[in-house]
């Protein structure tokens, strides 16, 4: 009985972070019992798309730990867990409302092997957290450029190279989306983003870069590239 009235309350809370958005619901929720939650189909981002992008590149049975970056809503953390459940799978996310909507799905789905940090990611923060075999930085390279510099940027993700053990996920907005308030801090990608990211992932030492896929955002017209790199 308590039980129930526990996850009662969590589907009352996660409906409404939903109908009053809360948070961005940028991903969609993980949902393996076809729960039926407020806009259940309400999301801004191919996800699941990207998952079979992955699922076709890496090969999941060789990952022990897993990393998501901006883990948002949790999706791309629960879904790789779910496809390997051996693997520990880990998100950190800044924003409190979405920190709290990936654990409390969590308890209402009864998820082993998962867990969340809320913490922003910093080149100190990167610095001391352990290695991983696989690691996600999914459209937040960007927002950090913007809010704390290139120079901030470039050590995270020199730090992360030094924390992956086999595979790094990469994906970032670019200098070709134009209008946006982090659109001019990019200007160093020049008229060639996906190619400079291409360039600056080689550069941190990665000894695979491919750029496997290109994807739109609710943003604009334009597509991202989607990189995984192989240590």
């Amino acid at each position: 009985m308590v039980n129930k009235i526990i996850h009662y309350v969590i589907y009352c809370l996660i409906n409404i972070i939903r109908i009053f958005r809360l948070t961005e619901l940028y991903q969609p929720t993980f949902n393996p019992n076809n729960i039926t939650f407020v806009r259940n189909k309400s999301y801004a981002r191919e996800s699941s798309e990207r998952i079979e992008i992955i699922v076709v590149h890496i090969d999941l049975k060789t990952i022990s730990t897993y990393l998501d970056i901006g883990s948002q809503l949790g999706y791309f953390v629960y879904k790789i867990n779910e496809l390997n459940h051996d693997i520990l799978a880990t998100g950190i996310e800044m924003n409190e409302i979405s920190y709290m909507y990936s654990e409390l799905l969590g308890i209402l789905n009864k998820t082993k092997n998962v867990a969340f940090m809320n913490s922003e990611l910093t080149s100190e923060t990167a610095y001391n957290m352990p290695c991983y075999d696989l690691v996600s930085f999914l459209n937040v390279f960007h927002h950090i450029v913007h809010f704390k510099g290139f120079s901030e940027a470039d050590k995270i993700m020199k730090c992360l190279y030094k924390k992956t053990n086999k595979y790094f996920i990469f994906e970032t907005g670019q200098y070709n989306e134009k209008g946006l308030y982090w659109s001019n801090d990019l200007s160093f990608m020049g008229n060639s983003p996906t190619q400079w990211v291409f360039e600056y992932l080689q550069m941190l030492g990665f000894s695979d870069v491919k750029m496997v896929s290109k994807f739109k955002t609710h943003l604009n017209s334009e597509e991202r590239g989607f990189f995984i790199c192989t240590k």
